[in-house]
């Protein structure tokens, strides 16, 4: 478990620092308070950081097992092509942040012996960190824009993109609720659902319907990725 989390954690980390090697640009509008955008680290301090990060985690990934380290690699050349190209893909750069934190998950499963109870919380993973980057593409539009970054909000105006979330946040919640239809999940997951996530979520929309301010984009992020701790800890008392 120690070595599996040690790899997930380097990966991750090396995604963070190569996205942001990328965006250096882009952050310069959107996120001037970085380090790269305000200069305090070089660029060529950023990428031997990335090295260091990425070999760690597939060095330490071969302490888990094979299976584990081809995930890793698998991830490491995602997050590599995402920062590089996919990112100015309308929803493919949003599919693959999602897609890649969900595999944490499925990596768990993987490094137990034990997938089957790694789908549901990858499958609630995916979705509400895919609907966390559309609102985040919504509220980087401005900087996206000016460095030539095409995501979907910007190339389909916000009213489509939130169609599109209202359409994702109905299949979450049809989706969380199933597994306690089912009692795959007991009761205490049920209760997390009911009175923490699914309040959030209608709140999140509800100010999604009636705003398109910035800030307001900033706090409906913040919120879905509250409701995906909540959610874990759902299932994680629900188990």
């Amino acid at each position: 478990m120690l070595f599996a989390a040690i790899a997930a954690a380097c990966i991750a980390a090396s995604a963070n620092v190569i996205n942001d090697y990328f965006d250096i640009e882009i952050d310069k509008i959107n996120r001037p308070e970085r380090v790269l955008a305000k200069g305090n680290v070089s660029p060529r301090a950023a990428l031997a950081l990335y090295f260091i990060l990425l070999l760690a985690g597939v060095v330490v990934a071969t302490l888990v097992n094979q299976i584990a380290v081809g995930i890793v690699i698998g991830a490491a050349l995602l997050t590599f092509f995402y920062s590089y190209k996919f990112k100015q893909m309308p929803l493919a750069g949003n599919a693959v942040v999602a897609f890649l934190t969900g595999l944490a998950f499925l990596f768990g499963g993987v490094a137990f012996g034990k997938i089957y109870p790694a789908l549901f919380p990858f499958l609630f993973a995916f979705v509400i960190n895919f609907m966390r980057e559309i609102v985040k593409d919504m509220e980087d539009v401005e900087g996206d824009t000016k460095a030539n970054v095409f995501t979907f909000p910007a190339t389909y105006g916000f009213d489509r993109a939130k169609t599109l979330l209202y359409i994702f946040g109905l299949f979450l919640l049809i989706a969380m609720i199933v597994p306690a239809l089912m009692k795959y999940y007991n009761h205490r997951y049920l209760f997390v659902i009911t009175f923490l996530v699914v309040p959030m979520l209608f709140y999140s929309m509800y100010l999604l319907h009636h705003h398109n301010q910035k800030e307001v984009f900033g706090k409906v992020s913040s919120l879905l990725k509250t409701q995906m701790l909540f959610g874990l800890l759902a299932i994680l008392l629900g188990s």
